[in-house]
């Protein structure tokens, strides 16, 4: 009976083991917020433990498909693991394992699969930074300059060609291939006139070796004047600035002409109204009648001469005489005319000084005058 009882005792015993076991087995602290962050090939593992107070010991397992597996402790809740996952090609297989103090159990969290190759399967896609972009608008074209995207990371996958495909206002394109010798990649194209004066996203999608990046940037074409509408308002001003000069070069040469015509015409009137004007009384020569030969001439008395000579000649002048004087004669004509009076009064003087104060000229010599035909008369006075 003592044995049964031992036995019953030993199996009680046996039964108290198995069910603490099985309670310490369903206690167990579990992995949980397993997460990885991979951004220009710095990748960091994160996770949670429920029971921190055990000081658990963590194992994590890093395998690459083209690569030897490794593994890695830790006791923190975080590693990173950038020096193991230095290929960016390939792609990586993370599992992380807890193993806390005084259990031998260990708990495991999923697998998680990463890579910076956009042609692999993974459960995360990394990508990396996209250059430095320049963007400049000008003359309704928009610029976009940056480095290779090996010089700007300085990262051996990062080797090759680099293609890139624009997206804007729900267009796209397609860039021209950077190469890894060129210092500065470039690229050009047109904004519709849809888009004039208007703010737009574009987005670059670019990769090399597979490794994608891409950046978005805001860019706005501006409404002020460009180049082109000022070379149109210096052309404008120019054409102003010159047909006005050709404006002033024409008034003066006409001004010139108009003045030159109107001095020339003046003179001439004037000119006109001198000759006009300007009577010259041809001089008399004192002469006596004449007779023909043989007949004796019909004296007239001095009183009659002098009152018929100054009837017609007073006659004469008077006919000759205009209606009205000019006021814009000059006194050098008038002074010309006086003088010419003057001369005809002295002449006229100085000869009746030399007839002897006698009208006739019959104290003068005799001379003989042919009046043609044969017919010869005798004449006195001066020769």
């Amino acid at each position: 009976m003592a044995y049964s009882l031992l036995t019953v005792i030993h199996h009680n015993t046996s039964e108290s083991c198995v069910f603490m076991r099985s309670v310490a087995l369903s206690t167990v602290p579990v992995l949980t917020n397993v997460s990885l962050t991979c951004h220009n090939f710095k990748n960091v593992l994160y996770w949670n433990y429920s029971a921190p107070e055990l000081k658990p010991e963590f194992n994590i397992t890093i395998s690459g498909y083209e690569s030897e597996g490794k593994s890695v402790h830790t006791s923190q809740t975080y590693l990173d693991i950038s020096e193991y996952t230095q290929d960016a090609g390939d792609a990586y297989d993370i599992q992380v394992a807890a193993q806390a103090k005084g259990l031998e159990l260990n708990s495991f969290s999923e697998n998680i699969k990463f890579s910076y190759n956009e042609d692999l399967i993974t459960d995360i896609a990394c990508v990396v930074d996209f250059p430095k972009l320049e963007v400049s608008v000008f003359d309704r074209r928009v610029k976009l300059s940056f480095a290779h995207p090996y010089y700007f990371h300085n990262v051996e996958a990062l080797r090759g060609d680099f293609y890139c495909q624009i997206f804007y206002n729900k267009t796209e394109r397609k860039c021209e291939p950077c190469y890894e010798d060129d210092d500065v990649c470039t690229e050009e194209f047109e904004l519709s006139e849809s888009l004039y004066g208007k703010c737009m996203d574009i987005h670059i999608q670019g990769f090399v070796e597979h490794i994608p990046a891409e950046i978005t940037r805001k860019v706005c074409d501006l409404k002020a004047p460009n180049n082109t509408d000022w070379i149109m308002l210096l052309t404008v001003l120019l054409c102003v600035v010159f047909g006005l000069l050709l404006l002033i070069i024409w008034g003066v040469i006409m001004y010139k002409k108009l003045t030159k015509a109107d001095s020339q015409s003046t003179l001439s009137k004037l000119l006109g109204i001198v000759k006009s004007d300007h009577v010259n009384v041809p001089e008399q020569a004192t002469l006596s009648k004449v007779t023909s030969v043989g007949h004796t001439p019909l004296l007239e008395t001095p009183e009659l001469i002098f009152s018929d000579m100054s009837v017609s000649k007073f006659e004469e002048d008077s006919s000759d005489l205009p209606t009205h004087f000019p006021t814009n004669i000059t006194t050098n004509v008038m002074y010309s005319e006086e003088e010419e009076y003057e001369d005809g009064e002295e002449e006229a003087d100085s000869g009746d000084f030399d007839s002897g104060n006698s009208f006739s000229g019959y104290d003068s010599q005799k001379f003989p005058i042919d009046m043609g035909q044969g017919d010869i008369v005798e004449a006195y006075g001066r020769r």
